[in-house]
């Protein structure tokens, strides 16, 4: 193996080989809580799966990778083992040894908490990552460092953090908030952030669709580029109408919101000036309280992440064990480059990590599927210009 691959179940070393790894797959995704993993591993002597006895014990796998075996970028992960499935026949007891998990936080299944949170917000995320979910550092967002009282009726951590990032809007109209654990260093960090500081980010990464990459910028062996742009201009999205109850004065309130208002990676966004202004309209969003008066944070949250799926692409590069979700990064099309024309390649330009895949085997790969809202062009287009871009706000 030209990497450096250290997977351990429990304190018990596994070796491995080319030949019976069949799958290493480790995934870390923007959308997802935690990062997960899958291993499928030939086991022709069945120690794995009948010879260890599986207990608390053996319940985790430690993974540590890098690039190389001399590499000083290291990451580790260290999962809990959630589905063990040994596979054989009565000719061969067990063939194949096949398990997956998910990232072992110690607040993973933290109980269910009926209290109301009444300090700054960023507080309380900060408080609850580092001494419920055992986290080695939070990122969170300076949007949201102000006072709210926050209920949390009989859910568990997990849960309350996921309708908190559905529904909080930052001191400053923010939106869009990512809640997420990764692994970066060989250390888990804590993540909640809105789209626009994600969007904002110093570029992480560079690459280049070339075999062999060109001085800073990583290779990209292929590529695959998907969008919605049909589907989402039958729906329309240039506007996202929405409808709730008001609690104080009894009547149904209207409003909406426009994608010219939203910050883009992308110099136009993947809708044509003509769509419709209409949209389907939200409407099951409850009754105004004093906490969610207009529901902006819901609306702007959701209109928001379908905005980000306009267009998506995976890449396929050499193992980067510390790339990790909501990274921005910036991909170059050779053509482009040796032409003068970077503008003349309409999927150049910046892109948010939105998953991030690393697959060991033969070798260490990690795929991307990288995610914005839009285009880069200089030809003539009838696509919607976007107003406010990364780069002229």
């Amino acid at each position: 193996m030209d990497y450096h691959l250290l997977l351990k179940f429990g304190e018990e070393i596994v070796p491995l080989t080319p030949s019976n790894l069949k799958e290493l797959t480790i995934v870390q995704d923007i959308n997802k809580f935690l990062p997960e993993f899958r291993l499928r591993v030939v086991d022709v002597s069945g120690a794995l799966a009948h010879l260890l006895p599986f207990n608390k014990d053996m319940s985790k796998v430690y993974i540590e990778v890098a690039a190389s075996p001399q590499a000083k970028q290291k990451n580790s992960f260290t999962f809990a083992i959630f589905n063990r499935r040994p596979v054989g026949d009565q000719s061969n007891p067990s063939t194949m040894y096949d398990i997956s998990g998910l990232l072992d936080v110690p607040g993973m299944f933290s109980p269910d908490y009926c209290r109301a949170h009444s300090s700054n917000i960023n507080s309380t995320l900060e408080s609850i990552a580092a001494s419920e979910l055992g986290v080695d550092s939070s990122e969170v967002s300076s949007s949201l460092s102000y006072k709210k009282t926050l209920l949390q009726p009989r859910w568990s951590d997990i849960q309350f953090l996921k309708w908190a990032k559905e529904n909080l809007i930052g001191s400053s109209s923010e939106y869009g908030y990512k809640c997420f654990v990764k692994r970066q260093n060989m250390k888990s960090v804590f993540i909640f952030k809105s789209l626009p500081e994600l969007i904002s980010q110093p570029v992480s990464y560079s690459f280049i669709v070339d075999s062999k990459g060109r001085q800073d910028h990583f290779p990209v062996f292929n590529y695959e580029m998907f969008d919605y742009y049909k589907m989402y201009g039958i729906f329309a999205s240039k506007k996202q109408r929405y409808s709730y109850f008001d609690y104080d004065t009894s009547e149904f309130m209207s409003s909406e919101e426009s994608a010219q208002d939203y910050l883009s990676l992308a110099k136009y966004w993947l809708i044509d000036k003509d769509d419709e202004e209409g949209s389907n309209t939200l409407t099951e969003l409850g009754r105004s309280n004093e906490f969610t008066s207009d529901f902006s944070g819901k609306v702007k949250s959701s209109f928001s992440n379908r905005l980000m799926n306009l267009a998506k692409m995976w890449v396929t590069t050499i193992g980067l064990p510390n790339v990790t979700p909501g990274m921005v990064v910036k991909v170059f099309f050779p053509q482009g480059i040796s032409s003068g024309n970077l503008g003349s390649y309409q999927y150049s330009g910046y892109w948010l990590v939105e998953r991030v895949a690393h697959n060991i085997g033969d070798a260490f790969m990690t795929k991307l599927l990288l995610t914005r809202n839009g285009l880069d062009t200089d030809k003539n287009t009838s696509l919607l210009k976007s107003e406010k871009t990364r780069t002229n706000v």
